[in-house]
């Protein structure tokens, strides 16, 4: 097969040495090439350090100097009914930074991702997730990452999942 595609979406920086943590369905260790576009407006290049089609995770990693890091909260501190933040790239590149709000609809969600995979413990919230717009962080009202937007409901409104971001931290150690 000579197909290639392109992914689009958003990636979060979590340490100042250049670590991204992104959706795996979006930049894995298959991609021949990955370019991240940094908020100062460059483009850089990026391998791949890990992936897990599970969790729908990877890390990738890159070259560059005095970079921000999300702060990463406590997932499991996360109520239902709390305000939950969305950011990401909608339908591509036109919507860059697009922020959408919501509550945490419910936690410890389980969701089939393809034939026989599981997702589990996810945090389920009806801020606006779109295609483009997963692999960005959901924060809560202090700016602290709480999860990983990972997944939506195509056929239903306001129903979108994310990874927490307790899952992930043993591996960004």
């Amino acid at each position: 097969n000579n197909e290639t595609k392109q992914g689009i979406g958003p990636g979060m920086i979590i340490d100042t040495s250049g670590y991204i943590l992104i959706n795996n369905h979006v930049a894995n260790k298959y991609s021949k090439s990955i370019k991240i576009s940094l908020y100062n407006g460059s483009d850089v290049d990026a391998k791949p350090m890990w992936a897990n089609d599970s969790l729908d995770l990877s890390i990738l990693k890159i070259n560059s100097k005095n970079l921000t890091p999300v702060v990463l909260g406590d997932s499991s501190k996360v109520q239902i009914g709390q305000t939950a933040i969305a950011i990401g790239n909608p339908l591509g590149l036109n919507f860059q930074r697009t922020v959408t709000s919501g509550i945490v609809s419910a936690v410890n969600r389980t969701v089939e991702a393809g034939e026989g995979v599981f997702m589990e413990d996810l945090i389920q919230t009806d801020a606006s997730i779109n295609p483009g717009n997963s692999g960005g962080p959901l924060i809560d009202t202090t700016e602290d990452v709480i999860g990983v937007k990972s997944a939506n409901i195509t056929n239903a409104e306001g129903i979108s999942f994310a990874v927490p971001v307790n899952i992930n931290k043993p591996v960004l150690k």
